[in-house]
């Protein structure tokens, strides 16, 4: 993330279409386009009441939507995706290759590289290197308030992952049962913390073949923000001389989630010896999906977890409950294309008190950290649900001394998408919320909100492939600033 003066700025506005246009072909359909290289580019602009941006318009948009408004922007992006099986024998081996920059002035005005990456998969294995878009768990990935981990609302951590293509069906079962997993190694690079690392790995399986009406989906994801010094740690009890374990040594406990051999050594203090290494975290996930001639339904649970009391659904029912209905058939070009109805609820945590030697210890405090002081967070946005926010995001009244000062919540979410013809694409979002504060610091009354969008997008019929944007969104409530803003942009893709 680069800080950037309007001058350079202004020239990279001009350049990127510029070099775009080099690679500029006449729109093709997607059957035809799979196999070479694609391209869009994007420029947009927002406004508001306030200077505060309104909370749909940049939650869960990978980071790359400034806080602040007014704003501007202009994107460019180049990819090369897996080339398509043509024959009935599959592609053995393939590569794909994508980028996208991202140029916003702003209050604070910056260059982002959300995207950039190389992958390479092997029948059904897949080998990942870079930065890209992906969520982490089982829901509604296209129109979710977001997930409760890993909601797409940060901008993406570089990694490398080894990790099946989706559910790959197992052929001892009879392809009744479909295996998806994964195992990544990230950083957290140019954060508040120096040398820190992400490991994270997810295990889900699906139940029922591949043209089943039914199926049932099961599963558990894991992420630990481990290792890494700062200044503020110099002096503290959790960390020796400002640092946190690394040595590989270390590392099976990390992936194990298990506690050390010793209460403390000269590497780390007694509190990485009475808990696991690390920021550690992860949902346990179920679903249900049945197909009916009206459409695709899926009923879906995340339930998170931040140590044993979790995993032993001692904080139930805290989690994400979704119910997603998608239309699978085409029919008149007016019509309504998917549903998406959400509750999230926080406020259990395992009890209001932490007791080390109770059986569950208690008081979870998600996303906070004692050693990571800016806790599930990543360059300032928070990587899982964005309704845990940082409290640089929420009215001054409702701060506290945590970096996440709001993680009791009682929320309920509907959106939807559909069409107007067969140029007119729409998309609502509408969310509720109870705010609780934390167990430590509570609001000494629950606080409402209520956020919303409406957003419009229009394929321009006289210049193929581009697309005219839309939306408007509203906060009315108690935590986060009252404001009322928009979204008008232009986008072009070869």
């Amino acid at each position: 993330m680069l800080s950037v003066t309007s001058r350079p700025f202004v020239r990279l506005c001009w350049l990127i279409p510029a070099l775009l246009g080099l690679t500029n072909q006449p729109g093709q359909g997607q059957s035809v386009t799979q196999n070479r290289w694609q391209g869009q580019a994007d420029i947009g602009g927002w406004a508001a009441s306030g200077q505060v941006m309104p909370f749909w318009l940049r939650a869960n948009q990978w980071g790359t939507v400034p806080l602040t408004a007014p704003a501007g922007t202009l994107r460019a992006s180049l990819w090369k995706p897996y080339r398509t099986d043509t024959t009935s024998r599959p592609r053995r081996f393939d590569w794909s290759v994508g980028a996208q920059l991202v140029g916003n002035v702003a209050t604070e005005s910056r260059v982002l590289l959300p995207e950039l990456y190389v992958k390479g998969r092997w029948k059904a294995i897949e080998l990942a290197v870079g930065r890209w878009r992906q969520l982490t768990g089982l829901g509604d990935s296209t129109l979710s308030s977001g997930f409760i981990n890993g909601s797409g609302n940060a901008i993406p951590i570089p990694k490398v992952q080894l990790a099946t293509r989706g559910y790959v069906p197992l052929g001892f079962t009879k392809r009744f049962v479909a295996l998806n997993a994964g195992f990544i190694h990230g950083w957290f690079t140019g954060a508040y913390i120096q040398g820190s690392y992400l490991h994270q790995k997810y295990l889900y399986l699906r139940l029922g073949k591949p043209a089943s009406r039914f199926k049932g989906y099961l599963g558990v994801n894991h992420e630990v923000q481990w290792a890494g010094q700062a200044d503020y740690l110099t002096g503290s009890t959790v960390a020796v001389n400002g640092k946190l374990p690394s040595q590989i040594k270390y590392y099976p406990a990390v992936v194990l989630g298990t506690r050390p051999d010793s209460w403390e050594t000269a590497d780390y203090t007694s509190f990485d010896g009475a808990y696991w290494f690390g920021n550690g975290l992860g949902s346990m996930d179920l679903g249900v999906e049945m197909n009916t001639q009206m459409g695709t339904w899926l009923l879906y649970h995340q339930h998170i977890y931040e140590d044993l009391s979790g995993l032993l659904w001692v904080n139930a029912p805290d989690g994400l409950t979704g119910l997603s209905w998608h239309r699978t058939t085409d029919g008149q070009q007016s019509r309504l294309n998917r549903v998406v109805v959400e509750y999230l609820t926080t406020t259990n945590q395992s009890g209001s008190t932490f007791d080390y030697n109770a059986q569950y210890q208690g008081a979870d405090n998600y996303f906070n950290h004692s050693q990571y002081s800016e806790g599930w967070s990543y360059l300032g946005r928070t990587i899982g649900t964005p309704f845990i926010m940082p409290g640089n995001e929420v009215r001054p009244t409702a701060r506290r001394s945590q970096y996440f000062p709001n993680n009791r919540i009682d929320m309920g979410y509907v959106a939807a998408m559909g069409q107007f013809g067969a140029t007119l694409d729409w998309t609502v979002r509408f969310s509720y919320s109870r705010n609780y504060g934390t167990f430590g610091e509570p609001y000494p009354t629950p606080l409402n909100q209520f956020s919303a969008l409406v957003s419009a997008q229009w394929q321009l019929p006289r210049l193929a492939g581009t697309q005219l944007t839309a939306s408007l969104a509203t906060d009315q409530g108690q935590l986060l600033p009252a404001t009322t803003g928009g979204f008008v942009g232009l986008r072009k893709r070869w």
